[in-house]
C-alpha cells in the first residue's frame, strides 16, 4: 500500500540546478558599467556645448558688428529703465485718477486765484491736503491770493505759516485742504 503524504502540497520543493548562475553578476556589471558610462556621456555633453559656445562667442567678437551690438544691448537696458519709468507714471495716474480728488478743475482753480504778480515754485498734494510755496512781489499780493483762495469755497483750513523776504521778493508757504465733498 502507498503512503499519502498530506501535507505535500504545503511542501516547498527546491529545485537545484548544478550550473554556475551567471544572470546576476552579468546584469550588475551591466548596471554598474551604465552608472558609469551616464557621467561620462554628460561630461562629453557639456564640453562639446563649451566648445560650441566659445566658437560662437570668438565669431561674434571678431565680426566688425560687434560694436553695433554693444549698442544695442545699451539701448535695451535704456528702453527697459524708460518701461519701468512709464509703469510707474501710469500707476500713479490711476491712482490719482481712482481717487479723484485733484482734478484739472481744482488746479485751475488754484492757478485762476493767483494775482499776477505772484507765482508758484512748487505745490505738493497729499491726500486732501495742498502745500503751495511761491514768491510775490508784496505782501498784499499773497494776502490777495489767500483770499481768492478762500473765496473759491473749494478749500478749507487755509493758513500761510511763514512769509519771508528775498531780494525784493516775498516767499511764502501756504497749507489748505480740498473741501469734503467738492471731488466726489
Amino acid at each position: 500500500m502507498r503512503d499519502f503524504n498530506f501535507f505535500e502540497a504545503f511542501e516547498q520543493k527546491k529545485k537545484r540546478s548544478d550550473g554556475p548562475r551567471v544572470g546576476y553578476p552579468l546584469v550588475l556589471i551591466l548596471v554598474i558599467l551604465a552608472a558609469a558610462a551616464w557621467p561620462a556621456y554628460n561630461f562629453y555633453q557639456l564640453s562639446q556645448l563649451n566648445t560650441s559656445i566659445a566658437e560662437h562667442e570668438q565669431r561674434l567678437t571678431t565680426d566688425p558688428r560687434y560694436p553695433l551690438f554693444q549698442e544695442v544691448e545699451q539701448k535695451q537696458v535704456e528702453l527697459a529703465e524708460e518701461q519701468s519709468r512709464l509703469q510707474s507714471l501710469e500707476a500713479s495716474a490711476e491712482l490719482i485718477h481712482s481717487r479723484e480728488v485733484i482734478d484739472e478743475l481744482l488746479l485751475y482753480t488754484i492757478v485762476s486765484s493767483m494775482p499776477e504778480d505772484t507765482s508758484l515754485n512748487s505745490m505738493n498734494i497729499s491726500g486732501r491736503n495742498i502745500n503751495v510755496t511761491g514768491t510775490a512781489r508784496s505782501k498784499p499780493a499773497i494776502a490777495e491770493f489767500e483770499y481768492n483762495i478762500r473765496n473759491t469755497e473749494r478749500f478749507e483750513m487755509i493758513f500761510i505759516p511763514s512769509i519771508t523776504e528775498s531780494e525784493d521778493m516775498w516767499q511764502f508757504n501756504m497749507t489748505f485742504s480740498v473741501k469734503e465733498g467738492v471731488v466726489e
